[in-house]
């Protein structure tokens, strides 16, 4: 039986107020080292953290990092880091992620109570936690005013949250899953594989109170001659989506199916449905999309059994071709993309402090 599974991404864009700092793009091991490359994917610094890091995601400001890590043994506990100070503050339960509002005020997240909602400034909750029936990676409209979640157990939906009212405002049922979502400028898009060669694109408004018709999305047959299930991840930019499928983890369908799987990434225009192919062959593990679209960074892993030859590679998503790549040690990596003050890049090494001055 042929099957498809999603990978959310955290992905987040810097606010266009500070898109005059400069990119940075953060590579992160679990084994707890955040690395800092510029746009070229050359050095600049890395910053030790505690290991079992989970996720990193940036502030619009460039000025802290929010990461799920190590806590007191286990994984995963929330951490705010100061990149002026080099300093970190553990708030929240235990939870996978932390996404920041476009304006930088609040920090939302899910954990065993439901979705929380915190104060940038203060790490403290700002209302009681808003009841979830699903378990989501939240992505914020740009406007800051509403959080969308794809939940693909008992049955896919699209839920929707009142980031005012602290409620969930409505659920909006999926007719083909397993589905997975993301922000393409102020569009948000459903995608889900609905037949061989034919994927659906549903173009969602938050105040939607069903979905649209979907639009009919041409690609190859993603399975191939290989009845493994295809791990899919989907982000965003303004008018354009990459589609990929995920590499490098339990599902890595190489091992079973060599050579069938070829890798590469999906970009598509929304509008229109024109597909193109960029990178074919590469592998992905990771992926992080620049917020004006032009850049793609991602992550690969050439040899999952072992997880070697791991490697950062940077890719023009206009043109497909590859502008750089760089080697990293072997392991489990994260990647996320900010725009940080010249002078808070970390430049050399430093280890972060646990020191929460509230």
């Amino acid at each position: 039986m042929r099957a498809f599974l999603t990978l959310p991404i955290l992905w987040l864009a810097a606010a266009p107020t500070f898109a005059e700092d400069p990119l940075v793009v953060l590579a992160t091991t679990r084994a707890g080292r955040i690395e800092a490359f510029d746009a070229r994917l050359g050095r600049l610094g890395s910053i030790g953290v505690s290991q079992l890091v989970e996720s990193v995601s940036g502030s619009p400001d460039g000025r802290k990092l929010y990461i799920a890590q190590e806590q007191r043994g286990q994984c995963c506990g929330l951490y705010s880091l100061d990149l002026e100070t080099h300093t970190m503050c553990a708030f929240g339960g235990a939870a996978m992620f932390a996404v920041p509002s476009p304006d930088g005020q609040s920090l939302f997240t899910q954990d065993s109570q439901g979705v929380q909602v915190f104060d940038a400034k203060t790490l403290w909750p700002r209302a009681p936690s808003i009841k979830a029936p699903g378990t989501y990676n939240l992505q914020v409209s740009p406007d800051g005013q509403w959080l969308l979640g794809i939940t693909n157990s008992e049955g896919p939906s699209l839920d929707i949250f009142d980031v005012n009212r602290h409620t969930l405002a409505r659920r909006l049922p999926i007719p083909t899953g397993p589905a997975i979502g993301a922000w393409a400028g102020d569009g948000f898009y459903l995608f889900s594989y609905a037949a061989p060669g034919i994927g659906n694109l549903w173009h969602v408004k938050p105040q939607d109170t069903e979905l649209p018709e979907a639009k009919k999305i041409l690609l190859e047959d993603l399975h191939g001659n290989c009845n493994e299930p295809v791990l899919l991840m989907l982000a965003g930019a303004p008018d354009k989506l990459f589609l990929a499928e995920a590499f490098g983890y339990k599902l890595d369908r190489r091992g079973t199916c060599p050579g069938i799987a070829p890798g590469g990434i999906y970009r598509i225009q929304p509008t229109t449905g024109h597909v193109s192919l960029l990178a074919p062959g590469i592998h992905v593990n990771r992926m992080a999309v620049t917020p004006d679209g032009h850049d793609v960074y991602v992550i690969q892993s050439t040899n999952p059994p072992h997880h070697s030859d791991v490697r950062l590679i940077h890719i023009d998503a206009d043109m497909g071709h590859i502008q750089s790549s760089v080697a990293l040690e072997s392991g489990d990596w994260n990647l996320t993309l900010t725009h940080t003050p010249e002078g808070l890049i970390p430049r050399g090494y430093v280890r972060a402090a646990l020191h929460c001055p509230r």
